[in-house]
């Protein structure tokens, strides 16, 4: 199984995030094969590529990478939010890696906007902040992150600040 969920088709502009938003969305399966690749590639720590390491290291069993958890957030959220004005996002902070995740895991996000203000350095765009927790369950957090995206202004839809 790869992603599936419900995605928020209409078009979203800076106006239509306000503060205390939630957005819940994605189920993407993590897959044995697909965790090796990242981490090969990636992240090569013994307790991602190997599952009898992982093993000798306390794991269960083999666990994902934390950036492999961040590009599925992100992935997820591209196809939660198709046609959000989005411009460019300047940023992750704070990113936590919380309970390690397993191949098998399903994740999904829950979004919750925590912060919004029109950007004075580039009319006719915003910054919207979010908190994004990362669940393998409901309120079953493995990792959170928050992250900050650029939108174009309604009002602003005529301009290009860029």
């Amino acid at each position: 199984m790869r992603a599936t969920g419900s995605g928020y088709p209409n078009q979203r502009w800076f106006e239509d995030f306000k503060r205390g938003d939630e957005f819940c969305f994605g189920v993407w399966e993590m897959i044995r094969e697909e965790m090796l690749a990242f981490a090969r590639l990636y992240d090569p720590e013994p307790f991602h590529v190997d599952e009898a390491a992982a093993k000798r290291l306390g794991w269960r069993a083999l666990i994902a990478s934390g950036p492999q958890i961040g590009a599925i957030y992100r992935r997820l959220s591209f196809d939660a939010l198709p046609n959000s004005e989005s411009v460019i996002s300047p940023g992750w902070d704070g990113i936590r890696w919380l309970q390690p995740v397993y191949a098998g895991d399903l994740l999904s996000i829950r979004m919750t906007v925590t912060d919004t203000r029109p950007l004075a350095s580039h009319p006719g765009e915003g910054v919207i902040k979010m908190q994004n927790k990362i669940e393998r369950d409901i309120d079953d957090v493995v990792a959170i992150v928050d992250t900050s995206w650029f939108i174009r202004l309604r009002s602003g839809a005529d301009t290009n600040s860029r």
